[in-house]
């Protein structure tokens, strides 16, 4: 198709519109229809449900608790362009993940200070 050259709406195939189910009403029959609450609580039921979701919330509570105890936590280190690229050639050499080095090096440091 050339810059000169346009396309024309109809030859587009464009899907038909769904029928829609309810009719919507006219702003002014809105506004004259009363608002009809139809809300039927049991006494016991609220009761019911604050002790059911309590109960809920603290088993899931316990359930993170124990899934954090063996965690991994995270520490971002900024590192300039020239260590990035020599713990890169690193992991590269002894064939092992940068992270694995860094938890080594890490560790390695924290020993030989006594902490």
């Amino acid at each position: 198709m050339s810059g000169k050259e346009s396309l024309s709406l109809k030859e587009f195939a464009t899907a038909t519109r769904k029928p829609r189910s309810t009719p919507a009403l006219p702003a002014r029959e809105q506004v004259e229809r009363p608002v009809v609450m139809d809300v039927v609580s049991e006494p016991g039921a609220d009761g019911e449900k604050g002790e059911t979701s309590s109960e809920a919330s603290k088993a899931l509570r316990q359930m993170k608790r124990a899934r954090m105890k063996g965690a991994s936590h995270f520490v971002n280190v900024n590192l300039d362009r020239d260590t990035k690229r020599r713990l890169k050639l690193a992991s590269f050499n002894m064939e092992t993940s940068m992270q694995t080095l860094m938890e080594k090096a890490i560790r390695q440091y924290l020993d030989a200070n006594g902490f």
